[in-house]
């Protein structure tokens, strides 16, 4: 059992810390402020590609049909089916792929078949120019956060 005036000895200087950092005044970039892009509807197209991890067409089939029962339009990227060790095709081709995706203005959402380093190897080398002026949903887990 803790001793009560052990306890509000403890919260004093955390109590001053915190009235300390009320004052401070944020520095906000407003170009910095987050942007949503548009929620996705049924028609919108969805763009599937592998930027990291190898991935069959056979996987990625029952994903694709799932989403088109959804409503959704599917465009496969050239990386799905490719293979370059455990990577979804080349650092080259991954990057091709994925940069296409973020530029097509048609496609709303981009999602990533499979997560892992290769996505490491390429974010140095994306373009996000048109993203940022035409902002869309990323999906994807594991080492495509890099990309969020």
């Amino acid at each position: 059992m803790m001793n009560r005036k052990k306890f509000i000895s403890a919260l004093v200087p955390l109590g001053a810390s915190l009235a300390a950092t009320a004052n401070v005044k944020k520095f906000e970039d407003p170009d910095s402020r987050i942007k949503i892009p548009e929620y996705l509807n049924p028609g919108d197209i969805i763009g599937i590609t592998s930027p990291a991890g190898y991935i069959t067409d056979e996987d990625i089939r029952p994903s694709i049909l799932k989403l088109q029962e959804w409503g959704y339009n599917i465009k496969t990227g050239n990386t799905i089916g490719k293979r370059d060790f455990t990577y979804g095709g080349t650092d080259a081709e991954r990057l091709t792929d994925f940069q296409q995706m973020l530029d097509d203005k048609n496609v709303k959402a981009v999602m990533c078949a499979r997560g892992g380093y290769g996505a490491l190897r390429i974010i140095d080398k994306i373009d996000f120019t048109n993203f940022v002026a035409h902002p869309k949903w990323i999906i994807g887990f594991s080492d495509i956060t890099v990309m969020h």
